[in-house]
């Protein structure tokens, strides 16, 4: 699996092109695309050669727009997609070969019609990031108090993306989070063995932890804490049964509150450090 290092998950101000160097000395393979690289050719072209002579890759592409949120009409839809176009020109010139979008717990539509509507927009989205070699993966999401923002509840669980990614002609893989996971219904080991059947469609795994003392039901989305915190989930134990496998997934940090506010504050090199030191908990 691939140790990267992803300046949104962590809320760092820092362009990909600072953060190459100090994840390289700190053991880093992989930093995800800043949007700044996306923009403007002549920074691309510099990170591209600062990775190269670092020996270190890019991780998670950046999509252009919440792809399944009920509020994303069609012309917008049509829209993200000729800027992903656009973006996986870039992400394919630089050797980024992932991207994720998380898929929401509700929406405006009954469930049947919302599902062959997502089964509809993965599709497209899924062809053209394979036409540039990009992996894509679908990431549920499991807190309950997300599927009451929309009148009708919709896939909350690993066995709902996978049968969305299935219906849209299976150019779709996996994104795991396990917080979501934790949240959807408490950490189901049936969803680790599905995981590990399915090693091959794994794209990348969020790792943080969940505040002590709440009922997984009761967990609130932005409130996270680093992987290994408070040990209410098990990420080394998922994370080392997914090594296991032989995957090359992308793996990261991902903490929410308070985590992100604390990591805005640090230098590039302090936010390479601190993640290397919150990570090497977890590989154990």
């Amino acid at each position: 699996m691939i140790r990267t290092l992803d300046a949104s998950m962590l809320n760092l101000p820092w362009s990909a092109l600072d953060l190459i160097p100090e994840a390289a000395s700190r053991g880093f393979q992989a930093v995800s695309l800043t949007p700044d690289l996306l923009e403007d050719p002549l920074r691309a072209k510099k990170a591209g050669e600062a990775a190269r002579a670092c020996g270190i890759g890019f991780g998670l592409l950046p999509m252009p727009a919440d792809f399944y949120h009920w509020e994303l009409d069609d012309a917008e839809f049509e829209k993200a997609l000729e800027e992903l176009k656009r973006r996986a020109a870039v992400a394919e010139k630089l050797g980024a070969k992932t991207a994720y979008n998380h898929v929401w717990p509700a929406g405006t539509r009954e469930f049947d019609e919302n599902f062959l509507w997502h089964a509809g927009r993965i599709r497209k989205v899924g062809e053209i990031l394979r036409d540039y070699g990009v992996r894509y993966g679908l990431e549920f999401l499991g807190p309950h108090e997300l599927r009451t923002l929309a009148p009708h509840a919709f896939v909350h669980s690993l066995d709902g993306v996978l049968s969305l990614a299935d219906a849209a002609g299976g150019t779709a893989g996996i994104a795991f989070d396990v917080y979501h996971w934790y949240t959807s219904a408490g950490g189901e080991e049936k969803d680790l063995l599905t995981v590990e059947e399915k090693i091959d469609r794994l794209v990348c795994v969020h790792l943080n932890d969940a505040p002590a003392g709440i009922p997984y039901d009761r967990q609130k989305d932005m409130q996270r804490r680093f992987p290994m915190e408070t040990g209410v989930i098990d990420s080394r134990a998922i994370l080392n049964r997914f090594r296991k496998k032989g995957t090359d997934a992308l793996y990261m940090i991902e903490p929410f509150e308070p985590g992100r506010t604390i990591f805005r504050s640090l230098s590039p090199a302090e936010a390479a450090a601190r993640a290397e030191e919150i990570l090497l908990r977890v590989e154990g």
